[in-house]
């Protein structure tokens, strides 16, 4: 029997989204909220402490979440969205030497915030737990499906995995990010590293970049 070819990380992450259980919070903790925005390349800090600890329900944007300590990329999210979890998790039950992060605005983002306490009270009344369980475990799945595009492969794989990744996102949002900017940041790589495949790439012909922007890309070789 053949194998079936994996989904890329993006696709996967698409077409296995639990979409009724994020609209579900959206709906029951939205009245409770208080409206956020975040401009491109900007940054939000989750629960950095318990006076400012929120949950950001995000209604408008692509983000990445990022490690607080080594600014170390994890995952790229998107609207609509729940943001927070696990900062406000290890924030309210005072779990030390707790991990924290934060997110960096890929494009302009707007949605409401959520303080801890709030939302924990509310999931308790609204019965939300099984639709916050079914988030994370999306989470981890596509972590997973991530983690085999872009670990432990050559430089030119990890850039090839994120354009093609890039250019199957919604045109309006993709024209929001500058490429260089998004791969390093997912990638580690060097800029050198990064301008060298893509300068290379755009002399045989498989993309086109202007303003920093992907606006084509064609079918990509396979090894460089």
């Amino acid at each position: 029997m053949r194998k079936k070819s994996p989904l890329h990380a993006y696709d996967f992450s698409n077409k296995t989204y639990p979409f009724s259980a994020v609209a579900l919070l959206h709906e029951k903790l939205i009245p409770y909220s208080t409206p956020f925005s975040l401009p491109r390349d900007h940054t939000y800090n989750l629960s950095p402490n318990k006076n400012d600890s929120a949950l950001v329900l995000m209604t408008e944007g692509i983000y990445s979440f990022c490690h607080q300590e080594s600014d170390l990329y994890i995952a790229t999210g998107f609207s609509p969205g729940l943001i927070g979890l696990i900062d406000g998790y290890s924030l309210y039950y005072n779990v030390e030497q707790r991990p924290q992060h934060y997110i960096v605005a890929e494009t302009e983002c707007a949605g409401h915030l959520v303080p801890i306490d709030t939302f924990l009270a509310c999931a308790d009344e609204f019965e939300l737990w099984h639709d916050i369980s079914r988030i994370l475990a999306h989470r981890l799945m596509v972590m997973s499906a991530r983690e085999g595009e872009i670990v432990g492969v050559n430089s030119y794989t990890t850039v090839r995995a994120l354009l093609s990744e890039l250019w199957i996102y919604p045109e309006n949002y993709r024209n929001q990010i500058n490429v260089e900017k998004f791969i390093q940041r997912r990638s580690g790589l060097s800029r050198a590293q990064i301008m060298r495949v893509l300068s290379d790439l755009k002399k045989g012909g498989y993309l086109k970049i202007a303003m920093g922007k992907l606006i084509e890309l064609g079918k990509l070789p396979h090894s460089y």
